[in-house]
């Protein structure tokens, strides 16, 4: 192929030639990564929670005026807690003492992506309190979101867990 060339120059041509099969190499195995890993980056419902920003946002204000709070235990309330099932507990204060809300469920994510998400549903005891189990599926860091229905309103208070 570089037969007529110098042989250091032939050299430099080969070398130049394998890094760009290379390089194409390594551009058709990226994208066969991104087609076998795809994850769309937005929620599914995302025109739908954008319609209801503005609501959300007038709800969670309304209810901060009128006294209301999350108050939420989560494992032993360490700081890096254990990988397997966790308890969970959350109360819905209004001015520091307990009161009802409709439902509350937790939801668990991962920074940047919806493919790990996960939907936990708390049952209330007699006391008022909110309890339930979460299980992350892996360990690192959770993002979690607590959302409470109080009178058809939705109250949200986020938060982060480490999990080792």
């Amino acid at each position: 192929m570089f037969q007529d060339l110098h042989p250091s120059l032939r050299n430099v041509m080969y070398g130049v030639l394998i890094s760009f099969i290379a390089l194409v190499a390594a551009t058709f195995y990226t994208i066969r990564l991104t087609f076998q890993n795809f994850e769309p980056v937005i929620d599914k419902n995302y025109y739908e929670i954008g319609l209801n920003y503005e609501q959300v946002i007038k709800d969670q204000k309304e209810l901060i005026r009128l006294g209301f709070d999350l108050e939420s235990k989560i494992g032993d309330g360490a700081a890096i807690l254990p990988q397997g099932p966790l308890p969970v507990s959350v109360s819905i204060k209004k001015d520091g003492k307990i009161t009802d809300a409709n439902s509350v469920l937790i939801i668990l994510e991962r920074s940047a992506t919806t493919k790990q998400a996960q939907t936990f549903t708390l049952s209330k005891d007699n006391l008022g309190k909110f309890i339930g189990e979460i299980n992350p599926s892996g360990s690192g860091t959770w993002n979690t979101r607590i959302i409470a229905d109080i009178t058809g309103k939705k109250f949200e208070k986020q938060g982060v867990i480490a999990i080792r």
